[in-house]
């Protein structure tokens, strides 16, 4: 009898794999902000054909997923499957002459996450993720509304690595954050096991259908990096803190592209 899955572990029936392959199909919460670190560490972070955008742009996202897919639907039926938390940094720069962001730090409290993550080329850790929930009715919470504040933060090993607080200001009829409306580019990594040259080593970008982007709110933001010997967070300590924004969002991930590392062919 054969065994199979798509990902580890393989059985008979498959279904013990930890995900299936794609589509995969997320909806979630974000809160982000926009700040600025010094542009020569920026510029330490991005690979060779990657540009740094020059200034030093960055974000920090956090976001509280559910997500799905088509061939398993236990993802979407089972809260344990397929709901999760994340957080990470964007780094922007040009890739081809075009827009790009550099995901180098990214953490996340699933291990379906991780390895969905790993796969694509983002470089997943787990942590520990809070965020405030909005609400519709009480006072138990923030709602999505000019005025309200909202805050996330995220550790690792026992490390407080970011805090990010945003006070709703404005609400958008139309506005596209700079972390969800840049592309990512990815590095897939993959170590020989028997050393030497790495069995896979590429650029990696998704194909996306399905964008949606729920009603945008901004505000005055504060970025808090902290410091650990585990994740290298502190060389990108604000210089400069710009806009927070809350709002849903909506994708799903339908495959992707390999690129050799280095193409440019701007």
């Amino acid at each position: 009898m054969s065994l199979s899955g798509w990902t580890l572990p393989q059985t008979p029936s498959g279904k013990s794999s930890i995900l299936p392959p794609p589509p995969w199909h997320y909806s979630g919460e974000i809160i982000s902000a926009d700040f600025k670190a010094d542009p020569a560490r920026v510029a330490e972070l991005m690979p060779p054909g990657v540009e740094p955008k020059g200034d030093g742009s960055c974000s920090f996202v956090f976001a509280d997923w559910c997500s799905a897919a088509d061939l398993d639907p236990l993802i979407k039926e089972d809260p344990a499957r397929g709901q999760y938390r994340e957080a990470y940094l964007v780094l922007y720069g040009t890739f081809q002459g075009k827009p790009v962001g550099r995901v180098p730090f990214i953490w996340v409290d699933s291990d379906l996450s991780l390895i969905r993550g790993l796969i694509q080329g983002f470089p997943k850790k787990l942590g520990s993720i809070a965020m405030s929930r909005p609400v519709e009715v009480g006072q138990g919470g923030p709602r999505k509304e000019v005025g309200a504040r909202f805050t996330a933060h995220v550790s690792s090993a026992g490390r407080r690595l970011c805090t990010v607080r945003v006070d709703l200001d404005e609400q958008h009829e139309k506005l596209y954050p700079p972390a969800v409306a840049t592309p990512l580019l990815h590095t897939r990594l993959w170590p020989g096991i028997e050393g030497g040259a790495p069995t896979v080593h590429e650029f990696a970008r998704a194909k996306i259908a399905g964008f949606e982007l729920g009603t945008v709110f901004s505000g005055s933001a504060s970025v808090e990096i902290g410091e650990s010997e585990f994740d290298e967070v502190e060389s990108l300590k604000p210089t400069a803190v710009g806009r927070g924004y809350i709002h849903s969002f909506a994708f799903s991930y339908v495959g992707g592209e390999a690129l050799p590392i280095g193409e440019d062919e701007s």
